[in-house]
C-alpha cells in the first residue's frame, strides 16, 4: 500500500530490541544504510519509485529514465536527435502505428517529429484514366404548388403510398415563361420496405408535417418511345423539343433502325413555309411517283410571323335566270338594299395566318412506298385575294413541302433520357423533337412519366479527358503506388526514419522541399522539386 511515509531509514534503529543497540550496532547501521539506498530521493531508490507510481503513470510527469525505456521499447528506429517533444510522441505513438500507410499517419509523424505541417501529394490523382471521370446528375421531384413547399428544405421525406424515402436538399421554383414548376432536389433516394419506388400522385410527408399541408408528386419524363422519325439522325445526337408547356426536355439517340427495315418510309420536309397559311389549311397528299403505299400524312403544327387576316364569307356565284328572292347570300346581304354600304352588308371572319414552321402528327405510312409523294398545302380563304410574296407567288399557295422516299438511313429506333426538363407531366404525350446537330431532322416521341426526374449531368473531374491536364502513367512517379512528402526539409534528412517507421512496403516515396521566403512581410511559399527513392 502507498502511504504518506516518505523515508524508512530514520526509523530503523527503533525497530530493534535494546540489546541490539549495545551488541549489534554494526548490524543496525547496515540495515539503515540499506533503507537509505531504498529511499534514494534522486529517483533511483526502489521505495521512492513505488511511492511515486501515481506520478509515473502520467507520461507528462514520468522521470527521464522511463522515457528512455519507452523509446527503446516502443519507438525503435526513431533517432533521439529529431524528437521535438518526446513525451508528446510517446503519448501518440499508438496513433502513429495505427495510421501507418495512410496520408493522415504520415502527417502525424512529421508533426510529432519536427512540429511541421506536412503536405502529402499522390501523383495518381493527376493520372489519366480511361473512362475514369466521375459523372453526376441531379435527381428531383416535380410537385404541385403548395404554400408548404419551402418547409421541405433539408427534410427526409416519405411517400405515403410507396414508403420510399429521400432527403430534400433544396426546394426551388423554375420559371417556364408564364408558368412555374415547383422542384425538390434530392439525395439518398431509397425504395420503400416492399421495394416499391416513389409513385406519381402520392403525397410526400416528413416528421411534424400536417398531412393537410402535404404536396404530391406530379411526375417527370423518364423515357420515351420513338413514334416516327426522319432520316439522317446519328447515334448520340441530342433531340430537344420547344413544346410550350415545358422546358429543357432532351433525349439522345441510342439506336438507329436497320436501313433494310426502314425502307418504304416517307419523310416530310419543309422546303419553303410560304405565307398566308392557317393551322387548319387544306393539305393534299397524292402518290406522285409512288405506285404503292398508303397512310403517310401530317398536319401543320406551328406558324411563324403570324398576323390576323380578315376574309369575307359571302359566296356569290353565277345568277343567270335565278330569281333574286330565291338566293341566299347571308343574313346581312339578303336584307341589304340599294342604299346599303357594301362593306356593312358583307359578313367577315378573322383567321390567324403565317408561315408554316413546323409539322406535327407526322406518320410515314405503311412503309410500302416505292417513290416520292406529291404534296400541296392550300388556304382558300386567302388565295382569292391575290396577295403575292416577293417572288410573285400567291399567299396561301406558295409553300413547298416534300414527301420523299426514305432510304432507311439514320431513322431513330430508341432514345435515352438526357434531361427530364420541367413541366412535362402527361403520360403518353406525343411531342416533336428537333435534332440539335441537324435542324432538318425531326423525330416524334411518346413520353413516359415517372416520379423522379433527372437533370442533365456534368463531370466532377477531368481524369478521363484526353485533352485534360492529366499525365500518362510512367510506372515511376505517376503510378498508383507513389507519394510525395512536401515539408521544409529535404528528403535525405528524414528518409531513413520514414522508411523504418511509416513508409508502406512496395511504395515509392518522393520529396519536395518547401522553402519559405522570409524577405517579405507576408511569407510566400516556394517549392523546389527533389526526388529520391
Amino acid at each position: 500500500m502507498i502511504t504518506e511515509l516518505q523515508k524508512i531509514a530514520p526509523l530503523v534503529s527503533r525497530q530493534f530490541p535494546a540489546f541490539y543497540q549495545e551488541e549489534g550496532e554494526n548490524f543496525i547501521q547496515f540495515i539503515k544504510a540499506y533503507y537509505e539506498w531504498m529511499d534514494d530521493q534522486a529517483g533511483k531508490g526502489p521505495l521512492y519509485k513505488v511511492r511515486n507510481l501515481l506520478e509515473t503513470n502520467d507520461i507528462d510527469e514520468a522521470a527521464e529514465a522511463y522515457l528512455e525505456h519507452f523509446l527503446t521499447k516502443y519507438m525503435r528506429g526513431i533517432p533521439r536527435s529529431v524528437l521535438s517533444n518526446k513525451r508528446l510522441l510517446q503519448k501518440h505513438i499508438l496513433d502513429v502505428y495505427r495510421a501507418k500507410g495512410s496520408i493522415e499517419g504520415l502527417k502525424l509523424l512529421f508533426k510529432l517529429l519536427y512540429n511541421v505541417e506536412a503536405q502529402i501529394y499522390l501523383p495518381q490523382e493527376n493520372m489519366l484514366i480511361a473512362s475514369g471521370g466521375v459523372w453526376v446528375s441531379n435527381k428531383y421531384f416535380e410537385v404541385e404548388d403548395r404554400d408548404s413547399n419551402y418547409s421541405y428544405n433539408n427534410k427526409t421525406v416519405t411517400g405515403t403510398t410507396s414508403g420510399a424515402t429521400a432527403y430534400v436538399t433544396n426546394a426551388a421554383k423554375i420559371y417556364l415563361g408564364t408558368q412555374v414548376a415547383h422542384i425538390f432536389y434530392l439525395n439518398d433516394i431509397k425504395d420503400g420496405p416492399t421495394g416499391q419506388p416513389f409513385q406519381i400522385g402520392e403525397y410526400l410527408v416528413y416528421d411534424g408535417l400536417d398531412i393537410s399541408e402535404a404536396t404530391l408528386i406530379k411526375g417527370s419524363a423518364i423515357s420515351a418511345t420513338a413514334v416516327d422519325s426522319t432520316e439522317n439522325h446519328a447515334l448520340s445526337d441530342i433531340l430537344s423539343t420547344a413544346n410550350a408547356t415545358g422546358e429543357g426536355l432532351k433525349f439522345s439517340v441510342s439506336t438507329i433502325k436497320d436501313p433494310e427495315r426502314s425502307k418504304g418510309y416517307i419523310t416530310f420536309k419543309i422546303i419553303n413555309g410560304g405565307y398566308g397559311y392557317a393551322l387548319d389549311s387544306n393539305i393534299s397528299i397524292a402518290n406522285g411517283t409512288s405506285t404503292t403505299g398508303t397512310g403517310a400524312s401530317f398536319k401543320i403544327g406551328r406558324l411563324a410571323n403570324t398576323t390576323n387576316f380578315t376574309y369575307n364569307t359571302n359566296l356569290i356565284g353565277p345568277m343567270a335566270s335565278v330569281l333574286i328572292g330565291a338566293t341566299t347570300y347571308g343574313a346581312n346581304l339578303n336584307s341589304a338594299n340599294s342604299q346599303s354600304v357594301i362593306a356593312n352588308a358583307l359578313t367577315n371572319n378573322t383567321v390567324v395566318i403565317g408561315t408554316i414552321s413546323e409539322l406535327t402528327a407526322v406518320t410515314s405510312g405503311d412503309h410500302n412506298y416505292n417513290g416520292d409523294l406529291s404534296i400541296r398545302v392550300y388556304e382558300s380563304r386567302v388565295t382569292g385575294y391575290g396577295y403575292k410574296d416577293s417572288s410573285g407567288n400567291i399567299w396561301g399557295n406558295n409553300a413547298v413541302i416534300t414527301g420523299t422516299l426514305s432510304t432507311g438511313n439514320g431513322v431513330v429506333d430508341t432514345v435515352r433520357l438526357y434531361n427530364s426538363g420541367f413541366g412535362y407531366n402527361t403520360q403518353g404525350e406525343e411531342l416533336e423533337f428537333t435534332n440539335n446537330s441537324n435542324g432538318q431532322c425531326i423525330a416524334t416521341l411518346s413520353i413516359n412519366i415517372g416520379a423522379v426526374g433527372t437533370e442533365e449531368g456534368n463531370w466532377l473531374d477531368t481524369r478521363g479527358f484526353l485533352n485534360s491536364d492529366m499525365y500518362l502513367t510512367d510506372s515511376y512517379y505517376y503510378q498508383n503506388f507513389s507519394y510525395e512528402v512536401q515539408i521544409e526539409k529535404s528528403l535525405d534528412k528524414y528518409i531513413d526514419i520514414l522508411k523504418q517507421v511509416m513508409h508502406p512496403v512496395g511504395n515509392e516515396v518522393f520529396g519536395r522541399p518547401v522553402i519559405i521566403d522570409s524577405t517579405v512581410l507576408n511569407p510566400s511559399i516556394k517549392t523546389e522539386t527533389v526526388t529520391a527513392t
